[in-house]
């Protein structure tokens, strides 16, 4: 019997084949061309820092007091807040006025007068202010006497004062406010009596004006102090050193030899400090990750960060490092996880919060958030 009439088999697969593979380059055209629309129409504008203008420009004396900025203008002190310009203001000043102010309290001084602002009169000082800081709810004035003689006093927000604070023969170094079960204030003092460099850090409850206790530290100097809910954390010239708050007590010291701390966070949960050598290599750092426990737990990531980098923050639970154009995030652990094109060239980043950078281009400042 004739055979049946038809395509061959091999020519069958062969057309099968050819189907399927223009089939597969199609495909994968298509998915092509959806990755450029995607990059060319959504990625970039993803990728772009938006900057928000500001009144401030360069040049300008300005305090960041965490919920706005305080800046010199015009024989004027100008207040600008981040998030809600209904509260801004402006205050009538006189010659080398100086400022100084927290989230909930503000203050103009000069050698002798401090003036609380939303307070109608000025307060008067016999000897000379050298500096003021401000709490929540309390004023801390560094005062020199007629005789070199130096103290702390503490006033109220309505400018009522309620202590005195006397450094036993020490120069008061530096002094501020924290809150743990109420708002506190520590004051460092340095001593050379015998011989050795002596730091010490008081801590004070407002509340009770009582003294909680005294950190003490020979043979380094303390760079700053980091204060987090459950730590004290002092940065020395050759260790970082915890203390508890309940009575200062001291838990371990951790080296950082070598290094100067250029940033703090604890947002994450995790006290993490950013470091640079301080021979002034500001593009080979380390991130260092210590443990709010009996042991520090240290963790140590070292990069390289651009050369055209401007600076480098701890925000938002990763290191952002800002360069002139561009904005590079990193993981804790050191992987680059992103890259952003900033709307301007900057100049100048200074970090407000965890998520506002302050950036100078061209003479003005802006805002952008960092997310």
């Amino acid at each position: 019997a004739p055979r049946a009439q038809g395509t061959p088999p091999r020519r069958r697969r062969r057309r099968r084949a050819s189907r399927t593979l223009l089939f597969t380059g199609l495909m994968l055209l298509l998915i092509a061309a959806a990755l450029v629309i995607y990059l060319l129409f959504f990625s970039e504008r993803e990728r772009t820092i938006s900057m928000t203008a500001t009144p401030i420009t360069a040049g300008v004396t300005k305090l960041n007091t965490g919920s706005g900025m305080l800046y010199q203008s015009n024989g004027h002190i100008y207040y600008y807040d981040w998030s809600n310009q209904n509260r801004n203001y402006s205050y009538e000043m006189q010659a080398d006025i100086r400022m100084s102010g927290s989230t909930k309290l503000s203050v103009v001084y000069t050698d002798t007068m401090l003036q609380i602002v939303g307070q109608d009169e000025p307060i008067t000082f016999t000897g000379e202010i050298l500096s003021v800081e401000c709490g929540e709810t309390h004023i801390a004035v560094l005062r020199r006497d007629s005789g070199g003689g130096e103290s702390v006093l503490v006033l109220t927000s309505a400018g009522e004062q309620v202590d005195q604070l006397l450094p036993d023969d020490q120069y008061i170094v530096d002094f501020g406010f924290y809150t743990t079960t109420g708002e506190m204030l520590w004051i460092q003092t340095l001593s050379a009596t015998a011989g050795v460099p002596t730091t010490r850090i008081t801590t004070y409850d407002l509340s009770r004006r009582a003294s909680i206790g005294v950190m003490q530290v020979q043979d380094q100097l303390i760079d700053a102090l980091y204060i987090t809910e459950n730590s004290l954390f002092a940065v020395g010239t050759n260790q970082i050193i915890r203390y508890t708050h309940d009575g200062n007590k001291e838990i371990y010291r951790e080296m950082v030899y070598g290094y100067k701390v250029l940033d703090f966070s604890n947002a994450s949960g995790t006290p993490t400090f950013l470091l640079a050598p301080r021979d002034g290599n500001m593009h080979a750092v380390k991130l260092l990750t210590l443990e709010e426990a009996d042991e520090a737990g240290a963790v140590e990531t070292h990069l390289q960060l651009p050369g055209e980098g401007v600076a480098g923050y701890i925000m938002n639970g990763a290191l952002v490092v800002v360069a002139r154009e561009k904005l590079f995030t990193y993981s804790l652990r050191g992987q680059l996880s992103s890259t952003a094109t900033l709307e301007l060239p900057v100049d100048e980043a200074i970090k407000l919060s965890d998520t506002t950078l302050l950036l100078l281009s061209n003479g003005a400042y802006y805002t952008a958030k960092v997310r």
